[in-house]
């Protein structure tokens, strides 16, 4: 556990000031409040005197026990202030830190990760950390200042009723001792089984469309409520241990109550105790139960929180993202958005063939490459190693006469503008859409300019607000032609040397097609393109197409060129164009 919390105790030193006031505030409150019962039994033994010297004596002493009351409960604010107010701030900075480390991991990461999985070590595996280090740690604070403390003014007044009382109280160590691991046990499963059901949770908002399409909403209420009836049978039993040892530790804790005023009261009566230090033992002993109940509490907090801990160390372990292989190389300035591939092999991880062979071809600046071939020809996977979304083997590409793999990150990505097949928007407006790529924000005119040279300038007119539409999660409120389309506009909007295409045309019918690369046009010629398509009209006007197929370059040229091979882009070139005639004369 102490090679697990190495990590959150780092935020330490930057809170040790208030840590300290938080100690000290323990320190004195707990210390006032043993003593406020020797005031208190104080008054009880002079109102015993009966005398008018003694009521004297008992008003004043109740006033200071007041008093000592008074300032005990005001030093525990401030404990609660500020132990409790810092583990607020250091859950705020661990959630800082741990969603940067995420932001940074690999795509691989992602890959074999689940969304609702990350969102749950996020949240309650992050609370579950706060809660044992705020609260909890206040407590064992607290303890180890008043056991101790409290014990010894105990012996201070008899040491055979101390004996009497503590017996029961010890019992609580074998308690703790026997349900703490299953307890320890039990949470690792709840932590577990919350980001999975966060992950179900998730995956089924996300594909509110498929589940709808495919009127599935039965299947996954029933695939979530076993998700949601797995984690309450598991939240039960470990609610089950931990009734078990809170109503333990109560009946302990009554049972040294009820020890003392019996053998406490047997010595009053016969006159070898004062009433007044009865009440102040049963006041300690109240005061104890407290402390040794906690002692369970914390424990499980702790236990939860180890827990945790080591679900969000699990993640801090993933290696993020490799900013560049061997010694950093610069771009030159400008970036004129040359390509060179040569000999590229790239395996997936367990995959048992390479995703691309062996693949060589340039890419001259200010040219436009398009890139076809079957499903599952590398072309996409080309794309990635392009933006080092995968890491490409060292040597394999250079952009202008650069090493890729070497040049930092920030850098190699600012030099490319990528159009994903994925159509991603965020759950905001369109023109803050557009702005995500434009750093220091968006004028409407130049967003309205962009949205022209995508085809979505005629869509924009029926938007119930304009740019300043919600488009909903993921862009679920647009079509697929329009997320598209304001995906290529918030590209565009970025000023890359290198535009990529990955075909983000498939959505929108030919005619929109061409009206799209006639916009285009413009923009990429002075850039270089690269277009992945699976309609071949798409790269038709490229000045290089290179069809990949299982990972190798198997025709290369224009596209009068490839016509007149006769390979597989003649071929699948000629289909969809009777295709075409065919739905023309439907």
């Amino acid at each position: 556990m102490r090679s697990a919390y190495r990590r959150i105790l780092r935020y330490v030193p930057r809170y040790r000031l208030a840590l300290l006031a938080g100690g000290g505030c323990v320190v004195a409150s707990r210390l006032l409040m043993v003593y406020a019962p020797r005031l208190l039994g104080g008054a009880l033994n002079a109102l015993q005197d009966g005398t008018e010297a003694g009521v004297a004596l008992a008003v004043r002493q109740g006033w200071a026990f007041f008093g000592v009351s008074l300032l005990a409960a005001l030093f525990s604010i401030g404990m609660r202030r500020f132990l409790v107010g810092t583990s607020r701030r250091a859950s705020r900075d661990l959630q800082r830190d741990l969603f940067a480390h995420v932001e940074r991991l690999p795509a691989a990461f992602f890959d074999q990760t689940r969304t609702g999985d990350l969102i749950a070590r996020l949240t309650s595996d992050v609370e579950a950390v706060r809660f044992s280090l705020g609260p909890g740690l206040m407590y064992v604070g607290s303890t180890l200042v008043l056991f101790p403390v409290a014990v010894a003014s105990m012996f201070q007044l008899s040491w055979h009723l101390t004996a009497v009382a503590l017996l029961p109280l010890l019992g609580i160590m074998g308690l703790v001792r026997i349900l703490g691991p299953s307890i320890m046990r039990r949470t690792r499963t709840v932590q577990a089984r919350i980001g999975d059901l966060s992950a179900r949770a998730q995956e089924s908002f996300a594909g509110a469309r498929v589940v709808r399409a495919y009127a599935t909403e039965g299947v996954e209420e029933r695939a979530f409520r076993r998700e949601n009836e797995g984690l309450v049978e598991e939240t039960l039993g470990l609610a089950k241990t931990r009734a078990v040892l809170t109503g333990g530790l109560y009946i302990l804790g009554g049972s040294a109550q009820l020890v003392v005023l019996w053998y406490g009261g047997t010595r009053v009566i016969s006159g070898d105790l004062a009433l007044g230090y009865l009440a102040t033992f049963m006041l300690y002993v109240g005061m104890l139960i407290w402390p040794m109940i906690s002692v369970g509490w914390v424990v499980s907090a702790f236990q939860r929180s180890a827990a945790a801990i080591e679900r969000i160390n699990e993640i801090f372990a993933e290696p993020t993202e490799v900013e560049h292989q061997g010694e950093a190389l610069n771009l030159p300035t400008p970036v004129r958005g040359s390509l060179r591939i040569r000999d590229l092999t790239f395996r997936y991880p367990d995959a048992p063939e390479p995703a691309l062979d062996a693949v060589s071809f340039d890419v001259p600046a200010g040219s436009t490459l398009g890139l076809v071939g079957p499903v599952g020809g590398g072309k996409s996977t080309l794309l990635d190693l392009l933006t080092r979304v995968y890491e490409p083997p060292t040597g394999a590409i250079e952009l202008d006469g650069v090493d890729l793999a070497r040049i930092p990150l920030a850098q190699l990505r600012a030099a490319f503008a990528v159009i994903p097949q994925d159509a991603f928007l965020f759950s905001t407006t369109i023109l803050e859409n557009l702005a995500y790529a434009v750093p220091g924000g968006l004028a409407p005119a130049r967003a309205r300019t962009a949205l022209e040279l995508a085809g979505l300038d005629g869509d924009l007119a029926g938007f119930p607000r304009g740019l300043d539409t919600v488009v909903g999660e993921r862009g679920l409120t647009l079509s697929g032609g329009q997320k598209q389309r304001t995906t290529i506009a918030r590209a565009l909007l970025r000023e890359a040397p290198i535009l990529v295409l990955d075909d983000c045309l498939s959505a929108v019918d030919t005619q929109t097609e061409a009206r799209i690369l006639s916009g285009l046009e413009v923009e990429m010629r002075r850039r270089t393109s690269l277009i992945v398509a699976h309609r071949l009209s798409t790269v038709r006007h490229a000045d290089q197409i290179v069809v990949l197929e299982r990972g190798r370059v198997v025709e290369s040229g224009t596209h009068e060129e490839l016509l007149g091979t006769g390979g597989w882009y003649a071929q699948t070139y000629a289909a969809q164009r009777l295709e075409a005639e065919l739905e023309g004369l439907a």
